[in-house]
C-alpha cells in the first residue's frame, strides 16, 4: 500500500512540474514581442508629444518602456521634446526613410535637412544604415546629425517657442 502512495505522489509531482513548465513556456511565447514597436494604426495611434494622429510613414517613432507602454511620435522632434522632458525608461524606435523599417534609436543615423517637410516641421530624418544615409546626403541638401544633437536642438527650439504655440 505504501509503494502504491509513493507512485501516486511521484505522479502527481511529475505532472505539476509539467504543469509548470508548461506555463512557463506559455508566457514566455505570450512575450515574444515585449520590448519591440508595435505597428502604427492611424485610426487610433496620437501622438504622446502633440496630441495629433500618427501616420504610418516614415516620420512616426515610438518609445517602448520598461513598463511595457507604447508611447508613438508623429515626428522625431515631438519624441526627442518629450525625451528630454519626461527622461522615459525604454527603448526608443525609428524607422527607415527608404525602407520604414523600425530600428532602435541608439542604432539609428539621422540627418537634418530643410528639403524634406516632417509632420512637425523638424526636419529630422531617420536611417537603420550608413547607406542609406549617404544615399540621402547625396540627394539633398543635409547634415548628418547625432542623437544627442537632436535633444539639444528640439531643447533650443522648445525654449525659444514657449508660448508662441510652434515646435
Amino acid at each position: 500500500m505504501e509503494s502504491t502512495n509513493r507512485k501516486k505522489s511521484k505522479r502527481i509531482v511529475i505532472i505539476i512540474t509539467l504543469l509548470l513548465l508548461l506555463s512557463l513556456a506559455l508566457a514566455a511565447c505570450g512575450n515574444s514581442n515585449a520590448g519591440k514597436p508595435k505597428p502604427i494604426d492611424e485610426e487610433v495611434d496620437v501622438c504622446a508629444g502633440c496630441n495629433m494622429t500618427v501616420m504610418d510613414n516614415p516620420f512616426a517613432t515610438q518609445i517602448v518602456t520598461n513598463d511595457g507602454e507604447y508611447l508613438k511620435f508623429d515626428d522625431i522632434g515631438c519624441m526627442a521634446v518629450y525625451t528630454y522632458r519626461n527622461d522615459p525608461d525604454g527603448t526608443a524606435f525609428v524607422r527607415d526613410f527608404y525602407t520604414d523599417n523600425w530600428t532602435e534609436g541608439e542604432k539609428a543615423l539621422y540627418a537634418s535637412t530643410e528639403d524634406i517637410k516632417t509632420p512637425m516641421g523638424s526636419g529630422f530624418i531617420t536611417f537603420e544604415s550608413q547607406e542609406n544615409l549617404d544615399e540621402f546626403l547625396s540627394q539633398y541638401n543635409a547634415n548628418e546629425v547625432t542623437w544627442s544633437k537632436i535633444l539639444d536642438i528640439m531643447k533650443e527650439r522648445k525654449e525659444n517657442s514657449e508660448g508662441h504655440g510652434s515646435m
